[in-house]
């Protein structure tokens, strides 16, 4: 008996510090779903999810929170969100990101998952400058009333 109890605990002891388990640990966390509401607390968007601890949402979905267009470019593999004064361009293949022509260094870039493109709500955010909050606790981003801020 105590000879099964010792292997139970080796075993268990093992599986819990082999890495890749920490990493399987974090991709579970990966792809969590989460809620889009705006600011009456209302769902707006589905298809969110998390990703590296960042709050995504789709690509083709943009239109109904914010007045921009989305354009891909076939020859460039590139992703286009503009709006009357900012535009961004994300180059899927080397993952360079270009705001209004000008190379970046984001923490967060857009992702590309089960064929389909995630726009980080961070970039939105310092790029669009759009209003929203994020609740940790119930993982919600808030699409908050009002317009993005005038940084002319």
């Amino acid at each position: 008996m105590k000879k099964t109890a010792l292997i139970t605990f080796t075993l268990a002891v093992a599986l819990t510090l082999h890495p890749d388990f920490s990493v399987q640990a974090a991709a579970a966390v990966d792809n969590q779903a989460v809620n889009v509401i705006n600011a009456h607390g209302e769902s707006i968007l589905s298809g969110a999810i998390m990703h590296e601890g960042a709050s995504y949402i789709l690509a083709s979905q943009l239109h109904e929170v914010m007045d921009v267009e989305l354009s891909w470019e076939s020859t460039s593999h590139s992703v286009i969100i503009k709006d009357a004064r900012h535009q961004v361009n994300w180059y899927s293949i080397s993952d360079k990101l270009k705001v209004n022509g000008k190379d970046v260094t984001l923490t967060e870039k857009p992702i590309i998952k089960n064929k389909r493109t995630y726009v980080p709500i961070s970039l939105l955010k310092k790029v669009f400058h759009l209003p929203v909050s994020w609740d940790q606790p119930s993982k919600t981003v808030i699409f908050l009333d009002g317009n993005p801020a005038d940084d002319s």
